[in-house]
């Protein structure tokens, strides 16, 4: 019964991530097609908790946007797609969301961007994997005992929501770069609650963050970053810095291998290694768990993996040319 409660009676939190550099769309709808390149396809997945739960959290996202669709240079469109698995219940939500950008430059380095997202969720409880207090028969447990604690809670809720975003961005090229972004999500606050009786709001969720990059040699940029998220009592602040080496810093194919390290005040301490070959990034995150849940976890906090691949298109306008026959 106290985990049903801690359903129905809190406000609902939202799912995030530690690369969340790696995660544009999600970190920002500003973000959307903010690119070189035409088409973006991105993914990450993350699994935490294994040392706790014998069901770990699990949660994955993924999407592709679009750089100047329809010969629009200064616009940007995207698709996103969410699901996390949560605990014992299967508590399954899924966020599906359509993006749209736009870029109004204020001088020739810095643009300003902003966005927004569209979309919905659902999500999904089994009560049947769940233990409750009338099913405690003096001894152990008994699933066969029904129970009255689930009379009345549906078991499939579905909601609308949205988020908007805006990105300034100072820019000289890929390795002297500097943003600064805020994102608001949840503003219709929708209901997330199985049961009409106990509302479950998503509060709206505040996040302000620092994308960079600075060249300290010919080889070696320096990558710092941080995001502070505040969603009604509960924050977050995320700070650390990636140092990317360059194995091939030309312009065509460039290859760099980068490391980072991370913390996020009160919790973890988190480590980052990331690959770079053309078009294709490669990222991986570790949580070394560092809160009061620690003597249970032993540490082990969870793990990360992202994607991301560019995909440039070049249309060259081909002139076909009539030539006549000699005998005209």
């Amino acid at each position: 019964m106290i985990i049903m409660l801690g359903f129905f009676s809190a406000s609902a939190q939202d799912i995030h991530f530690t690369q969340f550099f790696a995660a544009p769309m999600f970190t920002n709808p500003a973000l959307t097609g903010h690119f070189d390149g035409t088409y973006r396809f991105s993914g990450i997945i993350r699994q935490q908790w294994r040392s706790v739960s014998p069901q770990p959290f699990s949660t994955f996202g993924g999407g592709v946007d679009m750089n100047g669709p329809f010969k629009l240079k200064a616009i940007g469109i995207g698709f996103h797609l969410a699901q996390d698995q949560a605990g014992l219940s299967a508590l399954t939500t899924t966020q599906a969301n359509v993006f749209l950008a736009g870029r109004i430059p204020l001088s020739p380095n810095i643009k300003l961007h902003l966005g927004a997202e569209l979309g919905g969720f659902q999500q999904v409880i089994d009560y049947s994997k769940l233990s409750f207090g009338e099913q405690y028969n003096g001894v152990r447990f008994d699933p066969e005992i029904a129970t009255t604690d689930v009379a009345g809670r549906n078991t499939n809720i579905a909601n609308l929501n949205m988020g908007l975003g805006g990105y300034l961005d100072y820019r000289l090229d890929e390795r002297r770069r500097i943003g600064l972004g805020y994102a608001l999500y949840n503003v219709l606050e929708p209901d997330r609650s199985f049961s009409s009786a106990y509302p479950v709001p998503v509060l709206q969720r505040h996040s302000i963050h620092l994308l960079s990059s600075f060249p300290i040699s010919s080889t070696l940029d320096l990558m710092p970053a941080a995001q502070f998220l505040q969603q009604g009592k509960q924050n977050e602040f995320l700070i650390g810095s990636a140092l990317r080496y360059h194995l091939n810093p030309g312009p065509i194919k460039p290859q760099s291998v980068q490391i980072g390290l991370w913390g996020r005040t009160g919790d973890a301490m988190n480590v980052s290694m990331g690959f770079q070959s053309g078009n294709l990034y490669l990222g991986a995150a570790y949580d070394v768990n560092l809160s009061t849940l620690q003597p249970a976890s032993s540490y082990r906090g969870g793990w990360e993996v992202a994607v991301i691949y560019t995909l440039s298109t070049v249309q060259e306008n081909v002139k076909r040319l009539r030539q006549c026959p000699d005998y005209l």
